[in-house]
């Protein structure tokens, strides 16, 4: 008990000195910038299960992984293949420091495919010169492709998901999440505008 009380004093403190450091930012960011902070005291397996929950939340499945501290999604698409498409994967990686307490970092790679095509199906070559030299004459089947990403889809970014850090901690303390939300809501209705 003792551990937590300094853990929620530390994290006060450090959402103190964010806000009184001069950040002009919505609550949003506020929230997400103290999450990216955290370390907790919790058992690693604990935390890296409330990760799969946060992701589970937002419609993603997770890909099989031999490191236990690591999570992977398959891509998820979203959009019109026709106009454009959204595809986007999270990434959990879980990290034990050297005092045993356990930190997670949260990305997203995504990317923008627009207006993607299937290639015309073409016939299978069979090595034959003409249709008449074939030793079967039925009628051919047609052999389509797999839509491919064009080349003038948007290379894949991956950045830092705080937001689902920050998920990760209100599902894991939400009345330590509870106290930073309210401490953030007094910051930014008592900032100099």
């Amino acid at each position: 008990m003792m551990v937590r009380k300094q853990w929620l004093a530390a994290m006060t403190s450090i959402v103190a000195a964010l806000c009184f450091a001069g950040c002009a930012a919505p609550q949003k960011v506020l929230l997400e910038r103290t999450s990216s902070l955290v370390v907790y005291d919790l058992p690693a397996m604990e935390v890296m299960k409330a990760a799969e929950k946060v992701i589970a939340d937002r419609g993603y499945d997770l890909l099989p992984s031999t490191d236990p501290y690591f999570l992977l999604t398959p891509w998820k698409v979203t959009g019109s293949f026709d106009i454009g498409t959204r595809w986007s994967r999270l990434y959990v990686e879980g990290h034990i420091r050297a005092d045993g307490r356990f930190s997670v970092r949260a990305y997203e790679m995504a990317a923008t495919t627009f207006g993607r095509t299937q290639a015309l199906p073409g016939l299978v070559h069979t090595g034959y010169d003409t249709v008449h030299n074939t030793p079967n004459a039925t009628p051919a089947a047609l052999v389509g492709t797999e839509p491919e990403m064009q080349t003038r889809s948007a290379r894949p970014n991956i950045r830092r998901l705080l937001e689902l850090e920050w998920n990760i901690l209100e599902r894991l303390n939400p009345e330590f999440a509870g106290r930073v939300k309210e401490q953030v809501d007094f910051y930014v209705a008592h900032a100099p505008q």
